[in-house]
Parts: structure tokens; C-alpha cells; sequence
């Protein structure tokens, strides 16, 4: 790992730390906290503790290469972000729905555990791009949905492009912790991107996430 990669995850560190506490604070007198805060706090701290640990033992925690639990572990944490992540959106916007939601990240987060642990990879093949998408599409297009409403202002697009990104890598990372390559994403060019991707993610999360919601 570059001196470059540390700066960018010890600064997704920093970022989600900052965020963290704004999200902390931002609850009104007097008023509940929403839902939703939990959701993006899991996010977030899944996301800080990722870039510090990855800043302090390498690529080599990636478990991207031979066998092992931190080859398993990869899967379930590159899962949780985005899960956690939409989750916390469509209980933002459609409260209705967020039991449901969350029993599908559930026992999508479920299968993908049972699927690494058993070493079943029919298994995995299929249930990492359901779940995966399915977190994709609510992350990218909700926030889309809550513009174009005028629930929130066009900064919240940001998380659009954050959760695009973030995806991509949890999808990239999956297929190469199972010893397969997904189109140009290859073990080279994933370490290549990932610190900088890492840190670009939680700059668009963090802003659309808090000027988003300002008038």
C-alpha cells in the first residue's frame, strides 16, 4: 500500500468521524430521532473502521487472495455498507415500507454469510448480485425520487453517485474474495482505485447526506 492509499483511508477515517458527530448532534429538543439516523450511523461506522484498519494492516486484511476467514469476512462487511446504507433511505422516505426492507437486507446479509461460510458458490453467484442490487437501486434512485418531490434539495443527489461507487466496490470485492473477476475489475486495478474510491464515497455520502437535507 502507497503512502497516497494511507492519506486517502486515513481521511475517510477523519470524514466519518466528522460525520458521525454531526449526525449525533443534529437531533432536535424535545424530538425523537429518526430511524433513519441509526441506519446511516451503522453505515458510517462500518465505513470509518474499514479505512482505519485497512490504513494500519494493508491489503492484506482484503483477504483477496487464498483461503480464510478474512476472505469470508470481506464479503459480509462489503455487504453491510450498502445494506445499512439504503435501509436508512427508505426509512427516511417510505417508513411503510422499512420492516419490509430491512427483513430483505437481512436475509440477503443471511445468505451471503451462509453462502461464504459453507463454500457454496452457485449459491453466492446468485445471491450477491440480488441483494447487492437490489441495495444499489434504493440508494441510487431514492434519493433521485426525494429531488424531483422537493422533499430534499439537490445536494442529496450526491449520495446517488456515493452509493453508485460504493456498490460497484462491494460488488467487485465479492467476486474477487471468491476467486472470480468482475468485467475489468481485476485484483490490480481494484487496489489501484479502492483507496481513493473509499474516500470519494464518503465525501458524496457525508455531503448529500447533511446539505442535502438544509434548506
Amino acid at each position: 500500500m502507497s503512502l497516497l492509499d494511507q492519506i486517502f483511508l486515513v481521511g475517510t477515517y477523519i470524514v466519518a468521524v466528522l460525520a458521525l458527530w454531526s449526525l449525533r448532534n443534529q437531533k432536535a429538543p424535545g424530538r425523537e430521532r429518526h430511524p433513519s439516523d441509526y441506519y446511516h450511523g451503522i453505515a458510517l461506522v462500518v465505513l470509518g473502521l474499514a479505512s482505519l484498519l485497512l490504513s494500519i494492516f494493508g491489503w492484506g486484511i482484503l483477504g483477496m487472495m487464498g483461503e480464510g476467514t478474512s476472505n469470508k469476512l470481506v464479503a459480509i462487511v462489503s455487504s453491510l455498507i450498502p445494506f445499512a446504507w439504503a435501509t436508512g433511505l427508505i426509512s427516511k422516505f417510505y417508513p411503510k415500507h422499512e420492516k419490509t426492507f430491512l427483513g430483505v437486507m437481512i436475509l440477503g446479509l443471511l445468505l451471503i454469510t451462509v453462502s461464504r461460510f459453507i463454500d457454496a458458490p452457485l449459491m453466492a453467484r446468485i445471491v450477491y448480485p440480488v441483494f447487492h442490487s437490489t441495495a444499489a437501486i434504493a440508494v441510487i434512485v431514492t434519493p433521485m425520487i426525494a429531488v424531483k418531490k422537493g422533499l430534499v434539495n439537490y445536494h442529496f443527489l450526491t449520495i446517488s453517485a456515493g452509493g453508485a461507487l460504493i456498490s460497484a466496490a462491494g460488488i467487485s470485492l465479492a467476486f474477487l474474495s471468491g476467486g472470480r473477476q468482475l468485467l475489468f475489475f481485476s485484483q490490480p486495478v481494484v487496489l489501484m482505485i479502492f483507496a481513493p474510491l473509499f474516500f470519494t464515497t464518503m465525501v458524496l455520502y457525508t455531503w448529500g447526506l447533511f446539505r442535502g437535507q438544509n434548506s
